[in-house]
């Protein structure tokens, strides 16, 4: 089942965020950017199941538009994007990767997004809060559901 999902991926949607099922077209969340949220996801799924070519081929596609793509990879990013979702899946997704592989390159692209999270902890007061829902990653602007 991974396999031929995976294969709908990267056959469809490679670069984007997610694959439509029914469509199977490309699905971005955070147009006209993305944080390659399957791509990532998908680390430690593709090791743990030996698909390490694969496992290989999507880490370095990462790792360029994380780590070789900077600020231009997240000044594609047009909207807001949410806190916890990116940590869980984004920061958390490359540290599980990194705990299987072993590749320093993966905590350094984990960092990169999460110094462009840790603004969502600091309010206009300037203090140090529990961390509002989204925070836009290019400009490191804050925004708040409530």
């Amino acid at each position: 089942m991974m396999v031929h999902a995976w294969t709908g991926y990267t056959e469809h949607s490679w670069g984007a965020d997610d694959l439509g099922p029914i469509s199977m077209t490309s699905i971005n969340w955070y147009p006209p950017g993305t944080l390659l949220n399957t791509a990532v996801d998908s680390l430690s799924t593709l090791h743990i199941m030996g698909l390490h070519e694969e496992f290989a081929h999507a880490k370095e596609h990462i790792l360029w538009h994380y780590l070789g793509g900077g600020d231009k990879f997240f000044a594609k990013l047009g909207q807001k994007a949410s806190f916890f979702e990116t940590n869980i899946r984004i920061v958390g997704g490359l540290l599980s990767a990194y705990e299987f592989d072993g590749d320093w390159r993966l905590v350094e692209a984990a960092r990169v997004v999460a110094d462009r999270l840790v603004s969502a902890f600091y309010w206009n007061d300037g203090r140090f809060n529990i961390p509002l829902n989204e925070v836009n990653m290019t400009r490191y602007q804050l925004f708040d559901c409530g």
